[in-house]
């Protein structure tokens, strides 16, 4: 056997077999789950983010958090004003055409000027959902840019409670079309929208 192996040509076949099983292996892995027709999304990173060398690959969707944890090391990379929020739990958001993925929204938040008001909306940091479940790293929203005083104190900024008497029905579902910082709640029977907030 180990004579057999010793041959050149018996070598090199071995050597493409291995380079070809781990190419497939990879492929695997970046395609999700069997049967998907829709690949991964496409990691579009600022340098900020390079620098720390994690951002690049998915994250487990299951992870609470790892996922908070890894909120708030790209918002402080990104936004200094940032700094010393604490991330909330991930909210789901269903993806609406022209969107393609499910969405994960972390809502980063700082405390209030008044210590007995719930605590304020500083940030928000969104993820996208391949079709294995796996959470990409999308982009943040700094939303101490603009004036600080409307913060809101929940995301999305309209509960289900106030969409289900506006548009008639609690049949309901947080979507997203152009941003997962901007959500819709869906009558899906009606199609009709109304937007979740926070504004821009």
């Amino acid at each position: 056997m180990l004579r057999f192996l010793r041959r050149p040509r018996v070598l090199v076949a071995v050597g493409i077999l291995a380079a070809a099983l781990v190419a497939l292996v990879v492929a695997a892995a970046r395609s999700g789950t069997p049967g998907c027709a829709v690949p991964p999304p496409e990691v579009t990173l600022p340098e900020q983010l390079k620098v720390l060398g994690e951002f690049d690959q998915p994250f487990d969707a299951a992870d609470e958090q790892g996922l908070q944890q890894a909120s708030i090391r790209a918002a402080t990379a990104l936004h200094a004003d940032l700094a010393g929020t604490r991330a909330g739990t991930p909210v789901a958001i269903a993806a609406d055409p022209p969107a393609r993925y499910d969405a994960l929204v972390i809502p980063l938040t700082e405390p209030g000027t008044d210590p007995s008001a719930p605590p304020r909306i500083a940030g928000l940091v969104a993820y996208l959902r391949d079709c294995g479940g796996r959470a990409w790293y999308d982009d943040v929203d700094d939303l101490l840019r603009t004036d600080p005083t409307p913060l809101p104190t929940s995301f999305p900024v309209v509960g289900r409670a106030a969409a289900a008497e506006k548009l008639g029905t609690t049949d309901l579902r947080v979507v997203w079309r152009d941003s997962p910082f901007q959500p819709l709640w869906l009558d899906p029977r009606s199609r009709r929208t109304l937007a979740a907030g926070p504004p821009t």
